[in-house]
């Protein structure tokens, strides 16, 4: 017997959480890491986003809209666990 009610944008605040924590422990991982082979295979990665962002100035008012989305490995292990973590409730 389930007590929550499994749904679709809860598989996503599981893995949006684990992608918050890998990004966290990649932070610690740069900051208290040596330089080396292990800190580059885990702490390299891309982003994604609008870069630089865009910019409506009306000289009444700006509306900027952009973001940016850095993914790396730290990042992708802590989405997989959120969802494992997800199918094991």
């Amino acid at each position: 017997m389930a007590l929550i009610r499994k749904t679709n944008s809860l598989l996503a605040a599981f893995a949006f959480c684990g992608g918050l924590l890998g990004g966290v422990l990649a932070e610690a991982l740069r900051h208290f890491s040596a330089e080396g082979l292990l800190r580059d295979v885990f702490l390299r990665g891309f982003d994604i986003g609008i870069n630089p962002p865009f910019v409506l100035d009306l000289h009444l008012f700006t509306f900027t809209v952009g973001f940016t989305v850095e993914i790396n490995l730290f990042v992708l292990l802590g989405m997989l666990t959120g969802y494992f973590t997800f199918k094991q409730i």
